[in-house]
This record gives structure tokens, C-alpha cells and sequence, in this order.
């Protein structure tokens, strides 16, 4: 009877804090949610505001003071690795292995680097600059151009989180079955989310000891995965797998997408780069090196085993201890991929309402992707992310021909802020660029479904790149002769 009675107590105890825990959180998101309404309400009847006087501290999107700009290279390169390391990138390493081992080696090297330079290029307006990603596309698309930019990066980035959350919280809770023997996935994804938000809001100098520990920690586990896998299967038996079941033009185009996507969020933490060659060269080394790498493995695992995922062979090698530290890797590595996303969701929105606090902005991105978290068509809703992630490819290529080739990386910040500046445009648009970007998306889908064996995404990037510098020749012409 008084085990029954402590058994009640407890009960009731447990439900009392597990319902004021839940009240405090429901009552700091709504709190969130109504500034982002009101803030909303207001913006309705502005385009934008003036840079005057204002911040990073008054709003995150204004230019980062030097005071705040405390990445190192080393921190920058740990930053971008830890967006590489997930379990996606091993997924696509394994995709390659019709092409073979030297052949698929080959294109991941090659891929990577060109990859991670486009994508460190478009983060140098933010480390030269100060901006985030979508203010930097306000120089090339015009200030109203950046919100339609905005809008399909927030939807894009809120759904890529929703997913790392799914894979955390699927990781997570094979976790807990292994060693425990019980399960819960659904308080998984709560979890999951909610340290990923919480990462988001912590700002750089939260980044930065956060990603020393994790990612260092998840370079280890990865090593230790290789050598059991490459333990396992000799060079030799590598380089004697058949090949040619796949173009090298697929296989580079595959290693090369995955470093590219991450574009439209290079500058929202490269403009926190002490220097902007520290910044460029970690962002560069970090994301390239580590994509390459992991490309690799994924395509050895799939080469010598069969496996497209590589800690289903450590764990048969290892046993359920060596399973459960891979398990750990993918856990932790989706984590280090996905407060990017959603800090960098929020700058999004940011952009287009900059009466919204940075916290704020994170805080809702969270919540919301966490709830889409629980879609149980997730796998259809993926397929879709793929399909609209292709815009951004003829987008950075307009971002990087503007900065570097037509504005000689000249724009003027403040009038990036300046609905009357020069980045006004026609009616906040600018029509070459936003031309470009059309003609390079319909590129893109032509080269995809009429010469499948090339791969698109380089194709599309140069044909855009060129298409604009064609429409604003007459600029490019006037900055060369003023060299």
C-alpha cells in the first residue's frame, strides 16, 4: 500500500513539473510569436529601414561591428566542417560507386574544392562587408528582390531542419533501444529540436565553443569509423571494383552540389570572421576538405560492402558498442548541421521584417520545424526540397558575378538599406538579375531531364553567371575602364 501510495506520489510530482516545464515554454514561444505578428503588422506599410545610427546589437540585420567578428580561421573551419559532417554526405558518397574508386575519387576532390570555393566566394560580401546572405543579395536582385530570395531560403531551410531532426531523433532513439530497450521517438524530436534551437540563439561566441568541442569530437569518431572500414577493405580490392556504370560528369556534379547549397548561408556567419582571407580559406578548407572526405567513405563503404551507410558495417565489425558511438556520431553531426539551418532561416526572416529580434526569429524557426518534424510524409516532403533547392545555384551565380565582376566588390552598405539608394532599382527589383535567375533555374531543369548524363548544376551556375554579366555589359564595360 505505501509503494502504492509513493508511486502515486511520484506520479503526480512528475506530471507537476512536466506540465510547468510545458507552461514556461508554451508561455517564452508565445511571447516570440506575438512580437514576430506584431512586427509583421508593422512592416506591412515599409520596405525597409535606414542604417543610420543602427547596429548589429539594435538588429541582427545590420553589418557586424568589429568588436563581435571573433571567429578565428580555426573556428570558421570547424563551423563549416560540422555542416559536413551528416549523414546525407555519406548517402552520396555510396551513390558514386558506379563510377569506381579512382574515377569517383577523382570527381569527389575536384567537386569539393569547386564547390566550397563558390560557396566560401558568396560568404566574402559577408566577411568584407558585415551582412548577412540575404542583405547581400540586395546589391545584385534589389531590395524587394532579396525578400522573394528570403521567402524560398526560409522555406527551404525550414524544411531541411525538420528533416536533421527526423535523422536526430530516429539516431537518438536507436540509441535508446540498443542500450535500453525502450523507446521515444516523439520526445526524441523535442529534444533534438529543442538543442538545436537553443544552439541557434547563442550567437558566435556560443558557436565557437560549441563547435571546438563537437566537431573535434565528431573528426575522432569519423576516424575511427574509417579505419574499420578501411581495415576492411583494402586499396587494392578498391581500385580492381568495376567501373563505368556512371559518367564522371554525375559523379562531380554530385560532390559538387552539397558544398554549393550552402551559399545562401555562408555570409550570415562569415561576416563573425576575424579576417576576411581567415575567413575564406576556413570556410573554403573546412566545408571542402571534410565533404571530400566523407564523400570517400561513403563511396568505399559502398564499393567494398555494399552499404550505403557505413555504421551499419562498424557496427557488424564492432559489435552493438562501435553501432552505438557511429549511432552517436550521426546524432551529434545532425545537430552541428542544423542550428546553421535554422540561425540562418531566421536571417531570412530578419530580412524582410527587421523589427524582429534575432532570438525571436530563431526561437519560432525552431518550434515550427520541429512541428513539421512530425509529418509522417516526410520522405515525399525531401524530394521537394531537392526540387527547390535548384534556384539557388542560378542565384549565388548572379550574387557572385555581381560582387567580384560587374560591382568590382564596391557596394555601398548603406545604401543596401536605402529604399531610395541605388539598390532600389525598378520598384526594388532588378530586372537583369532577376532575369538571369529565371532563364538559369529553366537551364537547370533542361540540362536535368534532357542530357541526364552531364549533371546540371555547373552548367547552370556558368550559363547564369555568363547570362548576367551579358545583360549588365555596359557596367561590366564602365568598371573595366575605370581599372
Amino acid at each position: 500500500m505505501n509503494a502504492a501510495l509513493v508511486s502515486v506520489i511520484r506520479l503526480f510530482l512528475a506530471l507537476y513539473l512536466f506540465l510547468n516545464l510545458s507552461f514556461r515554454l508554451a508561455k517564452f514561444a508565445l511571447a516570440g510569436y506575438n512580437s514576430l505578428l506584431a512586427s509583421f503588422i508593422s512592416c506591412l506599410s515599409e520596405v525597409s529601414v535606414g542604417i543610420e545610427g543602427m547596429s548589429y546589437e539594435e538588429s541582427a540585420i545590420y553589418p557586424v561591428e568589429p568588436k563581435h567578428r571573433v571567429l578565428s580561421f580555426a573556428d570558421m573551419a570547424l563551423i563549416w566542417a560540422g555542416s559536413a559532417i551528416a549523414v546525407n554526405v555519406w548517402y552520396s558518397g555510396s551513390y558514386l560507386a558506379p563510377v569506381g574508386w579512382v574515377p569517383g575519387l577523382l570527381m569527389i576532390i575536384a567537386g569539393s574544392a569547386v564547390g566550397s570555393a563558390i560557396f566560401a566566394a558568396a560568404g566574402v560580401i559577408g566577411a568584407e562587408k558585415g551582412v548577412p546572405s540575404m542583405v547581400s543579395v540586395r546589391g545584385s536582385f534589389g531590395i524587394r528582390g532579396s525578400y522573394l530570395m528570403s521567402f524560398l531560403n526560409y522555406l527551404t531551410l525550414i524544411g531541411w531542419t525538420a528533416w536533421m531532426i527526423y535523422i536526430n531523433a530516429s539516431a537518438a532513439d536507436l540509441i535508446c533501444r540498443m542500450l535500453f530497450g525502450v523507446t521515444g521517438f516523439p520526445y526524441w524530436i523535442i529534444i533534438g529540436g529543442a538543442a538545436c534551437t537553443l544552439l541557434a540563439l547563442f550567437r558566435a561566441e556560443g558557436w565557437k565553443w560549441f563547435t571546438r568541442v563537437s566537431v573535434t569530437m565528431l573528426v575522432l569518431i569519423a576516424l575511427a569509423m574509417n579505419v574499420v572500414v578501411f581495415s576492411g577493405a583494402g586499396l587494392g580490392a578498391l581500385a580492381s571494383a568495376p567501373s563505368g556504370g556512371m559518367p564522371p560528369s554525375i559523379a562531380f556534379d554530385l560532390a559538387l552540389i552539397i558544398p554549393l547549397s550552402w551559399a545562401p548561408l555562408a555570409a550570415d556567419y562569415m561576416r563573425f570572421g576575424k579576417s576576411v582571407r581567415g575567413s575564406f580559406a576556413g570556410a573554403f578548407l573546412g566545408q571542402g576538405a571534410v565533404n571530400a572526405w566523407f564523400f570517400v567513405t561513403g563511396l568505399a563503404c559502398a564499393i567494398a560492402f555494399g552499404l550505403s551507410d557505413p555504421t551499419v558495417y562498424v557496427s557488424e565489425i564492432g559489435g552493438a558498442a562501435f553501432g552505438i558511438v557511429a549511432l552517436l556520431a550521426i546524432w551529434l553531426g545532425t545537430i552541428t548541421t542544423t542550428f546553421l539551418d535554422i540561425y540562418s532561416a531566421n536571417m531570412s526572416l530578419v530580412n524582410v521584417f527587421p523589427k524582429v529580434k534575432e532570438w525571436q526569429g530563431s526561437l519560432v524557426t525552431g518550434i515550427a520545424g520541429t512541428a513539421i518534424a512530425f509529418i509522417p510524409w516526410m520522405d515525399a516532403f525531401v524530394s521537394f526540397l531537392y526540387v527547390i533547392g535548384a534556384v539557388f545555384v542560378p542565384m549565388f551565380a548572379v550574387v557572385v558575378a555581381d560582387y567580384f565582376v560587374v560591382s568590382k566588390r564596391n557596394y555601398d552598405v548603406g545604401a543596401l538599406y536605402d529604399p531610395k539608394g541605388k539598390y532600389w532599382y525598378w520598384r526594388g527589383l532588378s530586372a537583369p538579375a532577376m532575369a538571369a535567375w529565371a532563364a538559369g533555374t529553366a537551364f537547370y531543369f533542361w540540362v536535368q531531364s534532357s542530357l541526364p548524363e552531364v549533371g546540371a548544376t555547373m552548367p547552370a551556375f556558368a550559363f547564369t553567371f555568363i547570362l548576367y554579366l551579358l545583360l549588365r555589359i555596359r557596367k561590366v564595360v564602365k568598371a573595366a575602364g575605370e581599372e
